[in-house]
């Protein structure tokens, strides 16, 4: 898989496609103040059933990381998502109790 670029991160662009997945070029959350370029791999089709179990749904996210910290290789670390909600809850109690902490000064402004 190659690396997208700038350009299909930010447009999000379907950077490859076989008989079953789909490849979609996106942005990975920050980690050690760098971006990351990705590849967010989806099943193109999957079911759900009545008793909770399912086949498919889960994605792979290749990531290319421009820091040192987690990793800076040049290659792409897979990492398997389960389900996108639990990613968003984890991204909101990071929100939540980062504003918790958040000290707000009022500094005077130029007139």
């Amino acid at each position: 898989m190659e690396e997208p670029t700038s350009d299909q991160c930010s447009n999000k662009d379907v950077v490859f496609e076989g008989n079953n997945e789909v490849g979609i070029a996106c942005w990975y959350p920050q980690m050690g103040g760098y971006t990351g370029k990705a590849v967010a791999v989806f099943d193109k089709q999957w079911e759900e059933y009545d008793n909770g179990t399912r086949c498919g749904g889960c994605v792979d996210v290749y990531v290319w990381h421009d820091g040192e910290f987690p990793f800076g290789d040049g290659e792409p670390r897979k990492i398997h998502h389960c389900s996108g909600g639990q990613f968003i809850d984890f991204g909101e109690f990071i929100e939540k109790e980062t504003k918790k902490r958040r000290i707000l000064k009022k500094f005077p402004t130029s007139s």
